[in-house]
């Protein structure tokens, strides 16, 4: 039988998330392997349908953040009656910060010592207050997709989405933070279909802003309050809630990553939430079996290591690989993924594990015991 809405609310821990953050990982991991292989190779996965949309994984992460960060705060407000701020902020500053500050500082020293006269270097420290600040996204652009450390930019939507919406669901209480979701999603397609451009000017910080709001994001959080209410959890459950859901739209999202025209993105956002909402409305999903497997779930585990230093591990690699091969992508991936992994763990175990352990320490929502400290993928539940 389907869940109840209160077995639902007593789950402690979302384990499938670790097994699906590792499908993303793993897809993220795939494109980057291909893309600094070279343009030829490159432009070769670009024609392949699926394939070439590792990146995805980007968004897939997005949509469990959004799901997870909005199921703990309304737990936390159901069991104490308010959200506390500065606790969910020091949360989040241990959990992200570390990590993030620790890599970008490795990589200034990177640059001035390897990059200094290129002019790769130049835009880096153009771009240095944006990392440094989160803000990146909302001055760059997309005309900077080439520049040193890049990949920051999901950091800076995450953060940003961090900032606002803890506020936003303590002030705001019944439909009304599901409401300010869906008018962020409609400004998002705004500035795709191009209406938001004839209003404000697309070199503008309005529209950079606006372009960068991230509709996994707030599909997550609409499910986490969906999931919340009783009345709507009983509506949805028959969807998301058999053995069958987690299997059918796993297949969902694989098949809309099959065609290249930008629109399918708005398929596959939803494909991608629903997911997340088959995979924690019943812990014995049809997919969990694979998703629970322990090499799947340590690599979830480990994922937000892996996505901050999968680019220094290729760097490194790259000049092994191109005197001594394997040249082609196929066979360099699995050799990354190894790398990746190990640099990953050593994070997670001597940089990662001692503030993960310090953050518990402002959970309004402490377990009785923490099994493995999960990092993202796991949600105390409030006691009845």
């Amino acid at each position: 039988m389907p869940p109840s809405h209160s077995q639902f609310m007593r789950i402690r821990f979302f384990d499938s998330l670790d097994g699906l953050r590792a499908l993303s990982i793993l897809g993220v991991i795939w494109s980057h392997v291909w893309y600094v292989s070279g343009p030829a190779y490159y432009d070769t996965l670009m024609k392949a349908p699926v394939l070439r949309n590792g990146a995805f994984g980007v968004s897939v992460f997005f949509g469990i953040s959004g799901f997870l960060i909005t199921t703990l705060l309304l737990r936390e407000q159901l069991k104490h009656g308010r959200i506390s701020l500065r606790d969910f902020y020091i949360r989040r500053t241990l959990r992200i910060w570390p990590l993030y500050y620790a890599t970008l500082a490795l990589y200034v020293v990177l640059v001035l010592a390897l990059q200094r006269g290129t002019g790769r270097d130049q835009i880096f420290f153009h771009y240095l207050p944006g990392y440094l600040t989160f803000t990146y996204t909302w001055f760059a652009g997309w005309e900077a997709s080439g520049a040193i450390f890049n990949f920051a930019w999901s950091l800076s939507v995450e953060e940003q989405f961090y900032l606002i919406w803890a506020g936003v669901l303590r002030v705001l209480r019944g439909a009304l933070p599901v409401i300010l979701m869906c008018l962020m999603i409609g400004i998002r397609a705004a500035t795709d279909i191009g209406a938001l451009g004839r209003i404000v000017p697309t070199d503008s910080l309005a529209w950079r802003m606006a372009a960068g709001i991230a509709v996994p994001i707030c599909l997550g959080a609409i499910l986490a309050q969906m999931l919340h209410s009783e009345r709507w959890f009983l509506r949805i459950r028959p969807l998301l809630g058999q053995r069958w859901s987690a299997p059918l739209f796993l297949f969902a999202l694989i098949a809309s990553l099959a065609p290249s025209a930008h629109i399918w993105e708005w398929v596959r956002w939803p494909a991608a939430c629903l997911l997340v909402g088959a995979c924690v409305i019943r812990e014995d999903n049809g997919i969990a079996w694979f998703l629970r497997w322990k090499p799947m779930a340590y690599i979830g585990i480990v994922s937000y290591g892996m996505y901050m230093l999968n680019t220094l591990v290729l760097d490194c690699l790259k000049p092994i690989f191109n005197r001594f091969g394997p040249h082609h992508p196929l066979l360099q991936f699995p050799i990354a993924l190894a790398g990746t992994v190990l640099v990953a763990g050593l994070s997670y175990r001597f940089l990662e594990t001692p503030f993960l352990r310090l953050k518990e320490r402002f959970s309004q929502l402490r377990p009785t015991k923490s099994p493995k400290l999960t990092g993202a993928a796991s949600v105390p539940v409030p006691q009845a």
